[in-house]
């Protein structure tokens, strides 16, 4: 739909007696004056025109507004349709973008909830839960980009993400998924249009115009492949009394990976349909939602993706067939959780304890936790679905909160796969640089011969972590971040992980022109270690470096499942709900790479990685094994996760999270203050800390303000307030309505985040 209406005038408007000016005009009594809630970290709303030429207003629908000092176009959301007109002159509303609100009451619900639980503005809330293509003219065409250059003759004046905008297109040439949409190529590299429009006008990569291809969805669905076996139909019978009743209930299905989760999903979300209700099945990466997707569409009817890998226009058409019921089943990631589904009878949230589910981006918001609150309001059943349950959701479980439902054992009575430690001192040589150890690679050795495939998993970006001289003690850090650049072979550039800053390696230290080592272990090494050890295998490496669109995941995925390829090496991405029978082994390359990050849920995180990936072993006749290297074999997490013994590592570190009052016996909530100059950053810590005190119950424990662990992002300063309440909502109830005033003086960006994942 295209826009409603829009002012055409410039930005001074008509004062009472004919005066125009810059601030607008008092309105009359015959005019309707509506609060909007802008797309901005501000927690108040603000009075403007409504267009006489329109009906009147609804709660919910989108509008675009000027706003601020250099009266900027923002996104806003009508929240008051029919505020009291004051004697300030007002500006109009400038743009109306849906004749009708988005929203049904249940979304509306959710995105308030949203704010206040996740103490973001109500602005910024509504603005994550609709696609910003939705509402418009349906596109045509869509730009696509080729790469038009040599590596050798890029400029080096390019920005940050310019240069990753063309490694991005060297990769996907690379890949040979090449053009790439000019749309995934922004979201992987955060380049807006224009910059990618001057690399086009440099000759720098080609940008052409192609015509859109609309999914179509289509009724017919396939049989079964199997009868359900006995533990899948005791899980079935135990939901299918739920879904035929309806209401809300939360179920935690905990089943081992192999066991068939997926089947009971289906058969439930089947149940749901027959009854003429939709469902929404949310994934934790893009990657496998396009995977379940195709999985799924020969199985149910009317299937929908909804995620960012989707061009505009497919986006627009999916949210426009699930909001008119033209689709019954939504798959996709976190965000698939704002999908307007206005007949929904079912909620199922596979991996539900993936930290990807937790958006790192103002709103704050987890989708499992998410999702739950929006079965609990439009009543119907939801399905937590893990082999690896988040401790949180087991906690409810024992509380009562929460069912259980268990499937113990892999289908067709297929054994778990044979775990080794590997302590990795044993087998590391002196003076020797090798990341594969003796029995790791012997184990691969074996399964090349034998003709099968293997899963490598190496859970960190780039070449080398650090760029290090030995002489002075020198390190190549980010001259934005308070972090080291990243060495990536392919490029032959450094990188950072958080503000995407590229630069050369330095020929010599720079400080003491001594010779630079690079070090730490990352997963491109490892590439080049499998060339050298198995020149004849055919490798395929697939991490955030390489796979940037859901075509390049798809190429990956197909070439694998045909046998193409002989190893996949990945990061954490190779060890979520994958399935190819003919993987027989698992390496988990170093599986202290998560044990080691300063964060209280790093044993959890990996027990849960290394069970994980190693259930991609042995899903059908040949009978699976997982090696994993380590330099902390006795620590307990390796040890529980070598027997896939879930209960016994949750009744190992819940104790210790009740001992600690971490969560799931606490919640936490934090708050980072950050600003381009320290002093700023620090006083407004200070501030923020002062304005809290007053508020909260004297229950709540109060850390900081600190510096934050990563002192400096993307040029910005940031300390961190930790708030520490015995009881859920405590602290948003204390602070409920009074962002706006505590904020108000602080001399810095203040961010919120409740329940965060990471500390960092």
């Amino acid at each position: 739909m295209a826009k409603l209406f829009e002012d055409q005038s410039d930005d001074t408007q008509t004062r009472p007696g004919g005066k125009r000016g810059r601030a607008g005009r008092v309105p009359s009594s015959d005019d309707r004056v509506v609060g909007v809630a802008v797309n901005a970290n501000l927690w108040r709303s603000f009075d403007y025109l409504w267009p006489t030429s329109l009906p009147g207003p609804a709660v919910g629908q989108r509008v675009r507004v000027s706003f601020g000092r250099g009266n900027r176009k923002v996104l806003g959301f009508v929240v008051d349709t029919n505020r009291r007109p004051g004697e300030h002159a007002l500006k109009a509303v400038g743009e109306v973008i849906d004749a009708e609100p988005q929203f049904d009451d249940v979304l509306w619900q959710l995105g308030r909830w949203i704010s206040g639980y996740y103490l973001t503005p109500l602005g910024m809330s509504l603005a994550a839960m609709i696609p910003s293509a939705v509402g418009r003219h349906a596109a045509k065409t869509e730009a696509v980009a080729y790469l038009q250059s040599h590596h050798a003759d890029w400029p080096s004046t390019l920005g940050a993400r310019q240069k990753r905008v063309l490694d991005e297109l060297y990769e996907a040439r690379k890949q040979g998924v090449e053009p790439v949409t000019v749309e995934a190529i922004r979201h992987a590299s955060g380049c807006s249009r224009d910059s990618i429009h001057r690399l086009s006008r440099r000759k720098l990569i080609r940008v052409e115009a192609r015509p859109v291809e609309l999914p179509e969805l289509t009724d017919a669905a396939g049989g079964d492949p199997f009868e359900l076996n006995a533990d899948q139909q005791a899980a079935m019978s135990g939901l299918s009394g739920k879904l035929s009743a309806g209401g809300f209930s939360v179920t935690l299905l905990h089943g081992v990976t192999g066991s068939g989760k997926t089947e009971v999903y289906v058969r439930a979300i089947r149940q749901v349909i027959a009854a003429g209700k939709q469902a929404i099945l949310m994934v934790p990466e893009i990657a496998l939602a396009t995977q379940t997707l195709q999985r799924l569409l020969s199985r149910l009817p009317r299937g929908a993706g909804l995620h960012s890998g989707l061009t505009d226009a497919q986006r627009a058409f999916y949210y426009q067939q699930i909001r008119d019921g033209g689709a019954d089943v939504v798959v996709g990631p976190r965000s698939a959780v704002f999908a307007p589904a206005r007949s929904l009878g079912l909620i199922v949230v596979d991996e539900e304890h993936e930290s990807s589910y937790k958006q790192d981006t103002a709103p704050p918001y987890h989708g499992r936790d998410t999702a739950v609150k929006r079965a609990q309001l439009a009543g119907v059943p939801i399905v937590l679905g893990s082999a690896t349950p988040s401790l949180e959701s087991m906690h409810n479980v024992e509380a009562g909160r929460y069912d259980l439902l268990s499937l113990p054992n892999r289908v067709r009575g297929l054994p778990m796969p044979r775990l080794e430690i590997v302590h990795l001192r044993k087998e590391l040589t002196p003076g020797k640089v090798e990341l594969l150890g003796a029995t790791l690679t012997r184990r691969l050795a074996e399964v090349l011969d034998r003709g099968e495939q293997a899963i490598l998993l190496m859970n960190r970006r780039g070449y080398a972590s650090y760029v290090f001289c030995p002489s002075c003690k020198w390190m190549f850090e980010c001259e934005h971040c308070s972090r080291p650049m990243i060495f990536h072979q392919a490029t032959q550039m450094c990188i950072c992980h958080y503000c995407q800053e590229t630069s050369a390696l330095p020929e010599h230290c720079p400080a003491c022109s001594g010779k630079l080592l690079l070090f730490g272990l990352g997963i491109q090494r490892i590439e080049g270690e499998l060339a050298r050890k198995f020149p004849q295998a055919k490798v395929a490496r697939m991490d955030s470096d390489t796979m940037t669109t859901p075509s390049q995941f798809r190429k990956v995925f197909e070439a694998f499942g045909s046998g193409e390829l002989d190893i996949l090496l990945g990061t954490q991405m190779v060890g979520k709900g994958l399935d190819f029978p003919r993987v027989s082994l698992v390496g988990v390359v170093s599986a202290d790479t998560s044990l080691v990050i300063p964060d209280f849920r790093a044993s959890e995180r990996t027990f849960q990685l290394i069970v994980q990936v190693a259930g991609r072993a042995g899903r059908a006749e040949l009978r699976g094994q997982v090696v994993v290297q380590t330099l902390h074999a006795d620590e307990p997490a390796i040890q529980f996760a070598a027997t896939h013994d879930y209960k016994s590592f949750a009744a190992w570190e819940l104790p210790l999270r009740k001992e600690a009052r971490l969560p799931p016996y606490s919640r936490l909530v934090r708050f980072v203050v950050r600003h381009e100059k320290l002093e700023r950053a620090e006083a407004g810590a200070d501030a923020l800390a002062a304005a809290l005190r007053p508020h909260l119950p004297p229950e709540v424990v109060f850390w900081g303000p600190d510096p934050a662990a990563i002192k400096r992002i993307r040029n910005k300063f940031r300390f961190q307030i930790l708030l520490i309440a015995p009881r859920p909502g405590m602290i948003q109830k204390a602070l409920a309505g009074r962002m706006e005033r505590i904020v108000h003086d602080i001399p810095a960006e203040v961010l919120a985040d409740a329940a965060p994942v990471s500390l960092a």
